[in-house]
C-alpha cells in the first residue's frame, strides 16, 4: 500500500545536543500508528518536525510521495496535518463554531457568515457523534467535549493526519470509549492518525502499529499481536519487575482532618482524615470534584465553611503560603500554569520553592543551587540531563518530574499530588512511585488523586471516591478494586 506519510533519516539537535539521530517514520491512509518512547525519547521532536514547529537539521518529509518542506505550523496544516495537544489549543470565551472556524472564517463581502458556519459546525459535530451546541461557549465544555471540538476542527480544514497527543490523560473509561469509536470513524473516511500515549494497556485497542523510540533512535516497529510488556522493554530496555513499591510503612497519627468542608456551590460536605505516613487515595470520574477539594485545603479556593484540622490543631488556610508554612504542599495537575516557571530553567524552577536556605548573607550560593539541580535530575531521571534547559522546551513528562522535584528535600506533615503521572511514561511512573512512597515512609501524609485506576488501586492504603461534588464512599485496601472504584463514581 502507499505511504500517506514517509519521514526518512530525521536528525534534529537543539544546542549541540542530537535529540533524533536518522529516525525513520511513515504513516498509511486510514491506519492508527501510535509512536511511543519514555520522556526525553524524542517523541515530541519528532512529531514537531511533522507539525512545522521545528526544521530538521537533516533528512526529508513526504506527504502522498511528494516532498514538503513544513517551516512553519501554517504549512503542516496546508499539507493536510494537524495537532491535538495534550493542552488544548481553545479559547475559552469563544463559542464552539468560533474556535473550530478561527483564522478560516466564512466571510461573505468582508462580513463574518455566522450561519454558514454554525451549519458547518453542526455537520462536523455530528460526524463525531458530538452533542454539542455550536454556539456554546469553550469555557463551558468538559475535557472529552474541548477533544471533540479539537478534532472538528482538524477535519474542518481536511486534514489527512491528525496527530493526538496524550488523548486520553485525563478521561474517564466511557470518555475513552467514545474517544476511541470516534478515531475508528475517523480511519473508516481515509484519515491517519499519529496516536502518542503512555498508557499502553490502550494500544492493543486502538492502534494497527506502534513504533517505539529510545534515546532519540528508533528501536523498532509491531503490528498484529502485541503486548503491554513487550513495548515496555523495548521503550526502557529492560524488564519492568516491579511497577508499585513495596515499602513498608507504620502509620502514625492524625496528622489532617477535615470536618464538613464546603466550598462554592459545588463541594459539599467534605469530611475525612489522613494519617502520618499513609497514602489516601482519591478516585472518581473527571469533573468530581477531588482537585477543588484539594484546591479549598490549601487556601486557593475560599472555604465557605468547615474546619481543618493539622496535627490536631484548628487552622485556617488561606493562601498556599500560609499552606506551605504549616507544613502542607501541593504539586499541581496543570503543571505547565501552576507548577512550573516555563521561562526558568531547570535549576531555578527546584531551587524556588525554598530559595532562602541557599542564601550566604545577601547572595544566593550558584554551587548549592546547581548541586540541588543536579540531584533531583539524577533522582528522577530528568531528560535531557542539562540544569540550565528552561522547562519550556522539555517533553511534559519531564516537566511533570520537576514540579515534583520542587518539594522532595523539605519534611512536610502533608502532601498532594494531583494527577502525578499525568503524562509520565512507564518506566518514569515507577520512579515516582518510589518516591512519594518513600516520602510516606518518612511519616508525611500523602493525599493522591488520580484518574488512573491501576495507579490508585496500586499505591493507596485507602481509596475516598468522590461523584458530583461530595464523597460517595471509601474503600480500603483488601477490598480495592476497579469494579468497587467504579460503582462509587458512577
Amino acid at each position: 500500500m502507499a505511504k500517506l506519510l514517509e519521514m526518512k533519516d530525521i536528525c534534529k539537535s537543539f544546542s549541540g545536543t542530537q535529540i533524533l539521530f536518522d529516525v525513520n517514520f511513515d504513516l498509511e491512509a486510514g491506519q492508527v500508528h501510535a509512536l511511543v518512547g519514555e520522556n526525553g525519547a524524542g517523541k515530541s521532536t519528532l512529531i514537531k518536525t511533522l507539525a512545522g514547529v521545528h526544521r530538521p537539521d537533516s533528512g526529508s518529509i513526504l506527504i502522498d510521495g511528494r516532498e514538503v518542506a513544513l517551516k512553519t505550523p501554517k504549512d503542516a496544516f496546508d499539507s493536510g496535518v494537524s495537532t491535538i495537544h495534550q493542552e488544548f489549543n481553545l479559547v475559552p470565551f469563544l463559542d464552539v463554531a468560533a474556535n473550530i472556524f478561527l483564522g478560516n472564517e466564512n466571510t461573505t463581502g468582508g462580513v463574518l457568515n455566522k450561519k454558514e458556519m454554525y451549519d458547518r459546525t453542526q455537520e462536523l459535530l455530528d460526524r463525531v457523534g458530538a452533542d454539542i451546541k455550536p454556539n456554546t461557549l469553550v469555557k463551558k465544555l468538559g475535557v472529552a467535549e474541548k477533544q471533540m471540538v479539537e478534532i472538528c476542527k482538524a477535519l474542518s480544514i481536511h486534514s489527512k493526519i491528525i496527530i493526538m497527543d496524550e488523548p486520553t490523560a485525563v478521561l474517564s473509561s466511557k470518555e475513552i470509549d467514545k474517544l476511541f469509536a470516534v478515531i475508528e470513524s475517523v480511519k473508516a473516511q481515509g484519515i491517519s492518525v499519529i496516536y502518542i500515549s503512555h498508557r499502553l494497556e490502550e494500544l492493543p485497542r486502538i492502534a494497527d502499529r506502534v513504533s517505539v523510540l529510545r534515546d532519540g533512535h528508533m528501536i523498532g516497529e509491531v503490528e498484529g499481536e502485541f503486548t503491554k510488556d513487550r513495548i515496555t522493554k523495548m521503550m526502557i530496555g529492560r524488564d519492568l519487575t516491579e511497577q508499585f513499591p513495596n515499602v513498608e510503612r507504620e502509620l502514625g497519627g492524625v496528622v489532617l482532618k477535615v470536618d464538613h468542608l464546603n466550598s462554592g456551590a459545588f463541594l459539599k460536605d467534605i469530611s475525612f482524615e489522613l494519617r502520618a505516613g499513609e497514602i489516601l487515595g482519591f478516585s472518581g470520574l473527571v469533573g468530581a470534584g477531588r482537585t477543588e477539594m484539594a484546591r479549598a485545603i490549601m487556601g486557593l479556593d475560599k472555604k465557605d465553611s468547615g474546619d481543618i484540622y493539622l496535627n490536631g490543631e484548628k487552622v485556617e488556610l488561606k493562601s498556599a503560603l500560609s499552606a506551605k508554612k504549616r507544613g502542607v504542599v501541593m504539586v499541581p495537575e496543570e503543571r505547565k500554569s501552576e507548577g512550573l516557571v516555563l521561562t526558568m530553567s531547570v535549576k531555578e524552577n527546584v531551587s524556588l520553592t525554598y530559595l532562602p536556605s541557599f542564601a550566604k548573607g545577601p547572595a544566593i550560593s550558584g554551587k548549592e543551587v546547581d548541586d540541588r539541580a543536579d540531584d533531583v535530575i539524577d533522582r528522577l531521571s530528568i531528560r535531557p540531563a542539562d540544569r540550565n534547559i528552561k522547562t519550556v522546551n522539555m517533553s511534559g513528562g519531564n516537566q511533570q518530574k520537576v514540579a515534583i522535584g520542587k518539594w522532595i528535600y523539605k519534611d512536610h506533615s502533608v502532601m498532594i499530588f494531583d494527577e502525578p503521572t499525568r503524562g509520565v511514561d512507564v518506566g518514569a511512573k515507577a520512579e515516582i512511585y518510589k518516591i512519594i512512597a518513600g516520602i510516606a515512609k518518612k511519616g508525611v501524609g500523602i493525599i493522591m488523586i488520580s484518574s488512573d485506576l491501576p495507579e490508585i488501586i496500586g499505591m493507596s492504603d485507602r481509596v475516598i471516591v468522590m461523584k458530583e461534588g461530595r464523597i460517595s464512599g471509601e474503600l480500603k485496601k483488601d477490598v480495592l478494586s476497579e469494579h468497587a472504584v467504579m460503582q462509587l463514581a458512577f
